[in-house]
């Protein structure tokens, strides 16, 4: 049931993309944030002019100083949600707390008691098709039960009603909830597999749309933030974007950027769509990750209605939703590497003896702030703090011997507080923009 793909190609090297943690400052916004008006062109750390304005993004410029062959580099895109459908926003630390993560474990405990015992239950030597297909609606009950309960907490905390913490706990225990009953449908469809009867092939149908239903419901931000409450990673901020049908969440952990991006004012049903159509529309929409996919392995399949494009390579990861009516992305789970990350304004400045480069790209995207001495070009050790709408700047961390440190964008204007070991002193002020009006 899980494979069924429409198209299974080039199986090369599998990798994954672990994730460290940089922190942004602690925001809760609700609005949109103003258009960029203060980008400057790309420039040395050690330009001798601060802050001038240019009018085309550079999306030929890797981030970091890290790598130098920028000039034919291909922009590496996302979905992204309507600046004017986010009704609020929100960028803050989330630790461990010993009370959600218990709950993560009782949820866990007894949903596998269940599978064993469904699974007990099909074990004999005769299945009738009335006791299958009761458990394949069970679970199709669950996943539609699930889907609501995430459109519940979305509009909820848009609404301004639940807290960043509280929905991010209840997005981790749905998505936890959606692999666990993965692994229960995959119980019943091995049973289902015993069987030559075309109705339960049926079933089996059943169990593979409902499969790639419950993919939807958790991704890469969900698990890096239950890694976290659990205490098995450090404390990190995760990014919250939230409208009618729409949310995003990112964080950056391990030298990865992690996102899951959900647009179902894009989602219809009906029509269906083929491996050729899906296969143009990421050649389209995700060139790079499309341009790379050979040094991987990448896949096609769905149940008709859509389709599901998965990319894996050592730099990164891809995994998109497809719908068959509106042809169009609807659902974007994505890791890529910081090394890979293509800013999309580069801001440069020069104050106290210190040479300040913002590469950028967009709300919730990864920035990095990287600082040296403004007369010998050398990287300078120095505390990177944001501050935003008249509150107390919040450290994100210290450049370092390296001299760079990334951070998530927040929505709206922000200051850029750069603090050396020496006392010197550089603010950089930014406004970003948001990833429809720059990809």
């Amino acid at each position: 049931m899980r494979a069924l793909p429409l198209l299974l190609a080039a199986l090369l090297v599998t990798a994954t993309v672990g994730a460290a943690v940089v922190v942004p400052v602690d925001s809760d916004t609700t609005g949109v944030a103003a258009a960029d008006s203060d980008t400057t062109p790309a420039a040395s750390a050690t330009a001798p002019t601060p802050l001038q304005a240019t009018t085309s993004p550079l999306q030929a410029t890797t981030a970091g100083d890290r790598t130098t062959e920028t000039a034919n580099a291909t922009p590496r895109n996302v979905l992204p949600l309507g600046a004017n459908t986010i009704d609020r926003s929100s960028l803050r630390r989330h630790h461990v707390d010993i009370g959600p993560a218990a709950g993560f474990e009782t949820a866990a405990a007894t949903d596998q008691l269940a599978t064993g015992a469904i699974e007990q239950n099909l074990s004999t030597d005769t299945v009738d098709n009335d006791r299958l297909a009761a458990n394949v609606d069970a679970i199709a009950a669950t996943t539609e039960r699930l889907r609501q309960r995430e459109a519940a907490a979305i509009d909820a905390f848009a609404a301004g009603d639940r807290e960043p913490k509280a929905l991010l706990e209840e997005l981790v225990v749905i998505g936890q909830t959606a692999d666990r009953l993965r692994e229960r449908a995959d119980v019943i469809d091995a049973r289902i597999e015993t069987a030559s009867d075309d109705s339960q092939r049926e079933l089996s149908d059943r169990l593979t749309a409902i499969d790639y239903e419950l993919r939807m419901l958790d991704g890469p931000v969900r698990s890096y933030a239950a890694a976290v409450i659990r205490g098995e990673r450090p404390a990190g901020r995760v990014s919250i974007q939230a409208g009618a049908e729409n949310f995003e969440l990112t964080a950056i952990e391990d030298g990865a950027y992690l996102r899951e991006a959900y647009r179902f004012d894009n989602r219809a049903t009906g029509a269906q769509i083929t491996a050729a159509t899906a296969e143009e529309i990421v050649a389209e929409q995700y060139p790079w990750f499309w341009e790379q996919r050979g040094s991987g392995t990448w896949s096609i399949g769905g149940p008709g209605s859509l389709s599901l494009v998965s990319i894996e390579i050592d730099e990164g990861s891809l995994r998109t939703f497809i719908d068959g009516t509106t042809e169009q992305r609807f659902v974007e789970h994505q890791q890529i590497t910081l090394d890979e990350i293509v800013p999309v304004t580069r801001t440069t400045k020069r104050q106290d003896g210190l040479a300040v480069t913002v590469d950028r790209t967009y709300v919730g995207g990864p920035l990095d702030v990287r600082v040296v001495d403004a007369d010998t070009g050398q990287p300078v050790a120095a505390d990177v703090s944001v501050g935003q709408n008249g509150q107390e700047s919040v450290s994100v961390g210290t450049t370092g011997d390296g001299g760079s440190v990334w951070t998530l964008t927040p929505q709206g204007t922000f200051t850029l507080t750069i603090l050396a070991e020496d006392d010197s002193a550089a603010f950089v002020e930014l406004t970003p923009q948001d990833a429809d009006s720059v990809l």
